[in-house]
């Protein structure tokens, strides 16, 4: 029998909130005995690039902050800055789209910190155990120094991996800068000339000026692996290069995951979000709609049985696997393979549903 996760489906009756459902799931997670009183918790969440509307609305984080304040212990809401341009490449630029996003001080009453620091330089370097693509992580500092992490990830599609769930929100969520250009390094797009129009979009947006454009774009050997032109194509001209490999870059969101998730004394409690599961990462400055109805939510202090779970369900939802239709050139079994490989979760799950 593998690992417990709790799932709660959107069903309610009229009197009663979803927000109660988040409640007993992490209750069932354990929490009292994982976060204590005066404990300075991490709660890792993706606030959403500016113009994009599937993020997480910041009302689910409510019974989250509001249980670990029961329990004596004082929350703080964090991410880390992007390698890729945008709104959230800076701690200050940061701050401001979280709040634009709804993540404010007045919404949620809980402070801000961007755990990477200004521009991404404060961070620790931790070993991986048992890594076989990388031996180290370099991992955000303000959110390995705290007392303990609660990891509340949005689950949907992602054009480099897949999916995106709680293992990714641990690894490229909780890496600095120089961290997630370590994961993405192995990763280089290709443009297909047969749909570029050369209209500079993916120039504009290239942090490092990778990208030339004459009759189409071109990606020079200046490239870090971001994989953001992939994400702001407007012809979907660029695609990751199957020759190199995402197959690689999940090996290394699985390697940083381990890293995180065994370096905190207690186990955190992994929250996933079954809402708006839409095909792209929620980095994207927009997004499409939805690929199923809203499910509801699932938790479980093993993240990758916990991301398992909401894969399938997902799947069973669609009546066909929307990932794979989505980035067919991605396996994302790689990364459930890799991470159970390295012995912090099992893809063996027992789905235990609450009312």
């Amino acid at each position: 029998m593998g690992s417990k996760v709790y799932y709660a489906s959107m069903k309610c009756r009229f009197t009663e909130s979803p927000l109660n459902k988040i409640k007993k799931l992490i209750n069932k997670c354990g929490a009292s005995e994982i976060y204590g009183k005066n404990d300075l918790v991490a709660v890792k969440v993706h606030f959403g690039e500016l113009g994009n509307t599937a993020f997480i609305r910041p009302v689910y984080l409510r019974p989250v902050l509001e249980t670990l304040r029961r329990l004596g212990a004082t929350p703080f809401l964090t991410d880390t800055n992007t390698l890729y341009v945008g709104m959230r490449t800076n701690s200050c630029d940061h701050i401001i789209n979280a709040n634009y996003n709804g993540f404010g001080y007045s919404t949620l009453q809980t402070p801000i910190i961007i755990a990477d620091g200004l521009r991404g330089e404060n961070y620790v370097t931790l070993p991986i155990k048992n890594g076989s693509s990388r031996k180290e992580a370099k991992l955000a500092a303000d959110i390995m120094n705290a007392d303990g992490l609660f990891v509340v990830s949005h689950f949907k599609g992602h054009e480099m991996t897949g999916f995106g769930g709680a293992v990714k929100n641990l690894a490229m969520g909780c890496a600095s800068r120089s961290g997630k250009m370590d994961m993405h390094s192995s990763v280089r797009p290709a443009v297909n000339p047969h749909k570029c129009t050369a209209c500079g979009r993916c120039k504009a947006n290239c942090q490092v000026q990778a990208i030339t454009i004459s009759k189409t774009a071109v990606i020079t050997e200046k490239c870090v692996g971001c994989a953001r032109c992939i994400a702001m194509c407007p012809e979907k001209a660029i695609e990751a290069d199957q020759s190199v490999a995402c197959d690689e870059l999940q090996k290394r969101i699985a390697e940083y995951a381990c890293a995180v998730h065994s370096a905190f004394g207690k186990t955190p409690v992994y929250l996933n979000m079954l809402t708006s599961i839409v095909s792209t990462c929620d980095c994207r400055g927009g997004n499409d709609a939805p690929m199923v109805r809203d499910l509801g939510f699932a938790a479980s202090t093993d993240p990758i049985a916990l991301d398992k779970a909401c894969y399938d369900l997902v799947v069973k939802e669609a009546g066909r696997d929307v990932f794979k239709e989505a980035w067919p050139y991605i396996d994302t079994g790689d990364l459930f393979r890799h991470a159970e490989k390295l012995g912090f979760g099992s893809r063996e799950y027992e789905l235990v549903s609450i009312s």
